[in-house]
Parts: structure tokens; sequence; C-alpha cells
């Protein structure tokens, strides 16, 4: 199976979320702590300095042009993993293999899955004992992003290309060599849109050609 971040015509860029996603809840549900049984004898109110203090709500993460979990793209994949982990516990499921089938002694990579975000890492060579580092992610349109995780500079998902580009006038198409109808639109803060005639992928960082 090829790693999520190669890319080539709409079938690899509808694969980017649907090969391999797992479809069984990807985070464990948060549980709050049972409420304290009732007591008879009227319970005094805090003071002040009694008052417990509020636990704050879990940020999102981040899903940016440069990188995932305020964590630049270049950064190491166990630096990474423990972040995600400490946030998402553990992953849908993880892929490795070759960056291309197609291509001897391609790089090596492993793509961790949250549902239908895939985070990709990349080594600097074919060997599955290098060190890899933070490549690049994606997410499949379609539906409302996953609260776990949050867009960077709330770019909305649901404009068409042309919306996007009025939205955003300094966004640039980008020429891959993609067969015809399909359209790569970069918006200055590097976020990437991807698809044939409405855009069917978001995603962020390299952007692997597997032919």
């Amino acid at each position: 199976m090829k790693p999520l971040g190669a890319l080539f015509g709409s079938a690899l860029i509808l694969a980017l979320a649907l090969t391999g996603c797992a479809k069984t809840p990807p985070y464990p549900p948060v549980v709050s702590s049972p409420s304290p049984a009732v007591s008879a004898t009227p319970t005094p109110k805090p003071t002040p300095s009694q008052t417990p203090s509020q636990t704050p709500t879990a940020a999102a993460v981040l899903l940016s042009g440069t990188g995932v979990a305020n964590l630049p793209f270049g950064s190491a994949e166990a630096q990474v993993l423990t972040v995600l982990k400490d946030q998402l516990g553990v992953p849908d499921q993880k892929i490795q293999g070759a960056s291309c089938e197609l291509v001897p002694d391609s790089t090596w990579a492993q793509t961790v899955l949250y549902g239908d975000v895939w985070i990709q890492f990349n080594a600097k060579d074919a060997k599955k004992t290098s060190p890899r580092t933070l490549t690049a992610w994606g997410y499949q349109l379609g539906k409302p992003l996953p609260s776990e995780f949050s867009l960077a500079d709330n770019v909305p998902l649901n404009l068409s290309f042309n919306q996007l580009k009025a939205k955003y006038p300094a966004a640039k198409y980008l020429d891959l060599g993609l067969p015809d109808g399909t359209k790569t639109l970069q918006l200055p803060n590097k976020l990437v849109f991807m698809g044939i005639g409405q855009p069917e992928v978001v995603r962020a960082g390299e952007i692997q050609l597997c032919e």
C-alpha cells in the first residue's frame, strides 16, 4: 500500500483520506469524574482562597501550512507522535512503506491516521530504521473537521476554488503536472486545496508525485 502522501490524479487525491482509514472511534471518550454523593449536612461555601480551579479545556491540534500541533515540518517523528498521543491518544492506524512503490529506493515513510486526518513522516533514505521527520498532513473534505483538530486561520472548508481565490486573492495555482481538470490551489498561509472541479483535499507540506 502506498503511503497517503503520494499524489497523482483524482483517485489518489481521494485515497488520501479514504484508503486504510479505520472507522472505529479514534479517541477515547472524555469521561468526567463522578460527582461526590450529596451529604445531608450543608456544605459551607468556600472562601475565595478555597475556590477550586477550573481545568482548562484541551486545545485542538492545529493543522497549519507549516506543520502540525505547533511543530514545524522537519520535526522529529518521535517528538510529533508524543505530542499527538498526549492530545489525541493512539492513532487509528499506522501505515509504513516506500514513499513510492514505482520508484526503486524511494524514501521510507510512515503515515498515521486519526479518522480522516493523515500525518506523514519520511526518512531521508529507503531504510525502515532511519530517523523520520514530519513531512505532510492532509484531510479529506466533505464533512466538518473533527473537533480534535483546528485549521490555521479558520480557513473555510466548504468553498469552491473560485470562492477561495476570491477570498484569498494572493492564492496561487500550482502546476504539478497532474491530469487535466485537477487543480492545486495554495493559499498565502501555505494550505493547499486539491481536487477535480471542486476541492477534495486540504493539505500542507511536501507533495510527492509518484509516477
